[in-house]
């Protein structure tokens, strides 16, 4: 299949336009943790900065105690400890454990770092 070099300009234009809208995405994120526990504290440091280095600005992240909101637990069906969920954009993700390999979490979230 032979491609044009209009089309084939076209089309990288076309995923410039995607990239630097997917840049420009407001991430909406809830990471559920128990009490202070060390796996709670790493996961929330973790998921912090990578927030902070990938997401400047463009990012919501509340962090939900389930010994101080049980009901949330429900909401977003989650059964273990810690658990991020990817709320938006979409689609709906939830990432269990400390949150330690940086790589899969920003492939899991769709955080393209440049």
């Amino acid at each position: 299949m032979s491609h044009s070099r209009e089309e084939f300009l076209d089309n990288k234009e076309d995923s410039l336009q995607l990239l630097c809208d997917r840049q420009l995405e407001k991430y909406v994120l809830r990471l559920y943790v128990a009490n202070k526990n060390q796996m709670s504290l790493r996961a929330f440091e973790r998921i912090r900065k990578i927030c902070e280095e990938c997401l400047q600005g463009r990012y919501e992240l509340e962090v939900i105690d389930i010994y101080q909101q049980p009901e949330c637990l429900e909401e977003d069906q989650v059964f273990a400890i810690p658990t991020l969920v990817k709320k938006l954009p979409p689609p709906f993700k939830k990432i269990i454990g400390d949150l330690s390999e940086t790589e899969k979490l920003l492939a899991a979230l769709d955080i393209c770092y440049l």
